[in-house]
């Protein structure tokens, strides 16, 4: 059968089927994301873990961004996958992809929190947790009842989140963020000593020998072995604490407090946080504490979003009305 007058050329693809294979030809946003994360942690393994994927979903996307460059990309070597000649080359451009591509799901530049029904993801320390969540709660529940917030933990992969676009913002004390970020001093923080009331040891201008003989209750957070105050103490006197209890958490220290003779050293306004929960007083150290600044960090292509502008002013507004106040104290 002969071809009709307008008909492309047999075995040539009609504009139609051209069209589709011009799209195969271009990566999704996924295999962008696989791309990029291959490119900066080196293993197929901390990727599906970073990006919450199967190993073999990050191996079949590899498999697929090779036949669309027609190349290996990756390559095997002892000290990870590493990448070729032309991954190194495109990556620029595929890692500004991605950027616009997050960019483009932003909401506008409205933000009515009284009808807004979106959902806001944020890193927030245990500490922050304590303090201000409660307090952001409920300005949520006043003044944005559609809105809702997912917490999740700071780790080292925190200020990965906060660039690719899967966190909207992040709080507290955070030296790894770098300086790609904006960042927002919330408030200084301190440490005070948390003991049961009625502590047989415990009270004001104890000597320093006498305080770091006490039972020590100490909580390691996130990325440290000891607490930031030890290696203060350390540092300034050459001495350490008498540690009883070692935890990586604050949840229910409280209690453990309340019920024993151990004592904690804690930032001063988790101090007062948990004081409501548990017969408990606090003391000042009897040396200068060390302190930190409590932050929060957002990436740029966030600064003229309307949405999360109005989280981070809210947020602001919950820490100078619940990270003011330091605990009642135990008179000198």
């Amino acid at each position: 059968m002969r071809p009709c007058a307008g008909d492309p050329p047999l075995g040539d693809a009609g504009p139609r089927d051209r069209k589709l294979e011009d799209t195969k030809a271009f990566p999704d946003f996924r295999q962008i994301s696989i791309f990029i994360a291959l490119f900066e942690l080196g293993s197929i393994a901390k990727v599906a873990a970073r990006l919450g994927m199967n190993a073999s979903t990050v191996s079949m996307a590899l498999a697929r961004l090779r036949e669309i460059y027609q190349d290996d990309l990756y390559v095997r070597s002892a000290v990870g996958m590493i990448p070729t000649v032309k991954a190194e080359s495109i990556y620029p451009a595929l890692k500004q992809a991605q950027q616009l591509l997050q960019a483009s799901t932003l909401a506008g530049d409205v933000f009515d929190p009284a009808v807004a029904t979106r959902r806001f993801r944020v890193a927030m320390s245990e500490v922050g947790v304590c303090v201000l969540m409660p307090g952001l709660r409920a300005l949520l529940a006043a003044e944005a009842p559609g809105v809702s917030l997912e917490q999740v933990e700071i780790t080292a992969d925190t200020p990965w989140h906060l660039e690719s676009g899967t966190l909207d913002l992040v709080v507290g004390h955070v030296p790894t963020m770098g300086n790609a970020v904006i960042r927002q001093r919330l408030y200084r923080e301190h440490y005070v000593c948390l003991g049961r009331i009625g502590h047989p040891a415990l009270h004001a201008d104890m000597p320093v020998e006498a305080f770091l003989g006490l039972s020590h209750l100490s909580v390691a957070s996130w990325g440290r072995n000891r607490q930031r105050w030890e290696d203060h103490v350390a540092e300034k006197l050459g001495a350490r604490p008498n540690i009883r209890l070692q935890q990586s958490s604050f949840a229910g220290i409280e209690h453990l407090l309340a019920d024993s003779d151990l004592v904690a050293v804690v930032p001063a306004r988790l101090a007062g946080a948990l004081m409501r929960f548990a017969p408990l007083v606090a003391i000042d150290l009897p040396f200068e504490s060390p302190s930190y600044v409590v932050h929060q960090h957002w990436h740029p292509r966030h600064k003229k979003d309307a949405g999360a502008t109005w989280l981070r002013k809210a947020l602001a507004r919950v820490a100078q009305e619940e990270g003011a106040p330091a605990p009642e104290l135990i008179p000198r």
